[in-house]
């Protein structure tokens, strides 16, 4: 719950400027203020690092989505695998994986255990680049990943830009991200 709470603050400290902000297109600038202002305080928690930041990261996409309007579905099983986040649902990726886009979170950096995460995934979402990673380093497991230390091809504080390219060019994202 510390997590938690350390994000919140700084949520609600930037608040009436989060979604403004995400509408002009700097949802990258919004993720890297909040996560160097938290960034101190989380490592400060006990615990495992690689934990402490999936959760951390989880949480704030679990927010950024909301706040951006973009349609997800979040901590579900789907034919007995567990996904994080799907984008934009679970009946999309059953009829059509291509338009669909699953989000995980392994909260670890040993590498078998992030394939046999992807190998778990694979199961129900077969196109690979569909399949994204947030980890605390990079970790080369055969699909894209997104790094929270900051270092790395491709930087977290980019995903919901990323996701909002993915659902652009989509059938069903004739949807409105921001009602603003």
């Amino acid at each position: 719950m510390e997590i938690k709470k350390i994000l919140y603050n700084s949520i609600n400290k930037h608040g009436q400027y989060l979604v403004s902000d995400i509408a002009q297109g700097k949802s990258s600038e919004v993720i890297e203020t909040i996560c160097e202002e938290c960034k101190d305080q989380l490592d400060e928690l006990y615990g495992n690092k690689s934990e402490i930041l999936g959760i951390f990261a989880e949480g704030l996409i679990h927010y950024l989505l909301t706040t951006a309007l973009i349609p997800s579905q979040r901590k579900i099983t789907f034919n007995d695998v567990y996904v994080d986040v799907i984008i934009p649902d679970i009946k999309i990726l059953g009829t059509s994986p291509r338009d669909a886009l699953i989000v995980s979170f392994p909260k670890t950096n040993d590498v078998l255990t992030i394939k046999n995460r992807l190998a778990e995934i694979v199961k129900i979402q077969p196109i690979k680049e569909n399949i994204w990673f947030v980890l605390e380093n990079e970790v080369d497991v055969g699909t894209r990943i997104y790094v929270i230390s900051n270092k790395g091809e491709r930087l977290f504080s980019n995903i919901i830009n990323d996701i909002i390219g993915f659902l652009t060019n989509k059938k069903q994202s004739k949807l409105k991200l921001f009602r603003i």
